[in-house]
């Protein structure tokens, strides 16, 4: 398995992913600053040319929450994904690609200003929801209860960004979520190897 990564960047989401399922990967550095950057290389394997970029069995592919499903997929002893037949699958599916169809959208909207109607936009709008997720968060620590899966840390790390850069309030469930996420050991080798990949440049 490669993952393709960028400091600084959402990579970090999968990177994490990695450090949680404690399987052997490589980790493949990419300068998406660079002259040229893409190369159709890089767009063979995600055609977006963006980070993070998987590959696994010479099969390459983007989106954090493709990566993310497939790694925890491939791993089931891990349990950071309900199996297939599970009947949580699909609020697990739900939780899952919430972060990039719904939180990022509102994120966005509240940074720039915009006003959303809540009945066209895919997302509603920013109030809409941010309170759907507040109210899943309740009572915890997970969405699923005691059991963190992959879509804890997807929200946890949205939550984190987007509280970080103010595009999402720090409301109390928020804050909490995102430091339990954040304590886990799997995301503190992550940042780790972070900060190193930050001091080579």
């Amino acid at each position: 398995m490669k993952l393709y990564y960028c400091p600084q960047t959402r990579a970090f989401t999968a990177l994490w992913m990695m450090e949680e399922v404690g399987q052997l990967y490589e980790l493949v550095r990419v300068n998406i600053r660079a002259p040229g950057h893409p190369s159709d290389a890089f767009k063979a394997i995600n055609p977006m040319g963006k980070v993070a970029g998987f590959e696994d069995g010479g099969v390459g592919f983007g989106e954090t929450a493709a990566i993310l499903l497939y790694v925890a997929d491939k791993f089931p002893q891990t349990k950071l994904a309900p199996l297939p037949a599970d009947p949580r699958r699909g609020r697990f599916l739900q939780w899952l690609m919430f972060s990039p169809t719904t939180i990022e959208p509102a994120m966005v909207e509240k940074r720039m200003g915009h006003t959303a109607n809540s009945f066209q936009s895919g997302w509603g709008d920013y109030d809409r929801a941010l309170g759907a997720l507040e109210g899943a968060l309740t009572p915890g620590p997970w969405l699923f209860g005691d059991q963190f899966t992959v879509a804890d840390l997807y929200v946890g790390s949205s939550l984190g960004f987007g509280m970080q850069f103010g595009m999402i309030d720090k409301r109390p469930a928020f804050v909490e979520f995102a430091e339990r996420a954040s304590a886990r050991p799997a995301f503190k080798r992550a940042q780790e190897i972070e900060a190193r990949e930050l001091a080579k440049g």
